[in-house]
């Protein structure tokens, strides 16, 4: 019977880590989709910010959920598989999650404010280019650290075979090159009208 209880205990806290995954990622995916929907075309509008920021909340929340579930992994693991701890993946995660953070952070005092400025107009014709870089910067982020920890999850030969060092240092390199093509492909895109009115 305390088998079973610790059984059903270690699937709920996995739920419910699920559940911050689902959150997070789902909400960073639609605001992406919204900057690339809305960035050229057509203009924000009240109920379309309002939105946005309904998503933005369901962010925090998945972040929340994450860092409890998080920390109830570990107490877990402490209390019935130490041996689990010495996973690197653990704390790898952690520091991914710290970003996370952080970009949750820059994205509900920067990002949410820049689109409230512009409700009734359209992005690209209200925000400075530092501004508009910086909203591909946060949404790049943000996608990226969402979906490494659901790669780890299923990467289960990482298990106590690479270290966290590694995997923050691989974490980085995928973001910095994903960072790199993003800006990229936006001065190409930026550069195109320009070109055509010259010709």
């Amino acid at each position: 019977m305390e088998l079973l209880n610790i059984t059903n205990l270690k699937s709920l806290i996995t739920f419910t880590h699920l559940a911050g995954l689902a959150f997070g990622l789902g909400g960073a995916w639609i605001l992406d989709l919204f900057i690339v929907r809305y960035f050229r075309s057509e203009t924000v509008s009240e109920e379309r910010y309002q939105f946005l920021e309904f998503v933005s909340k369901l962010v925090l929340a998945g972040l929340v959920i994450l860092w409890v579930s998080g920390l109830l992994f570990v107490l877990y693991y402490y209390l019935y598989t130490p041996e689990y701890l010495y996973n690197q993946k653990v704390w790898a995660k952690t520091f991914i999650v710290t970003v996370l953070s952080l970009n949750g952070v820059m994205i509900h005092r920067k990002l949410m404010p820049v689109i409230k400025r512009s409700i009734g107009k359209n992005l690209l014709v209200s925000l400075s280019l530092t501004e508009i870089r910086s909203m591909l910067t946060i949404g790049t982020v943000s996608v990226v650290s969402w979906v490494f920890p659901v790669v780890l999850g299923v990467a289960k030969t990482l298990n106590f075979s690479a270290t966290a060092i590694v995997i923050a240092i691989s974490y980085l390199v995928i973001l910095a090159i994903t960072l790199m093509l993003v800006h990229m492909l936006f001065n190409m895109i930026n550069q195109k009208p320009k070109q055509l009115q010259i010709d």
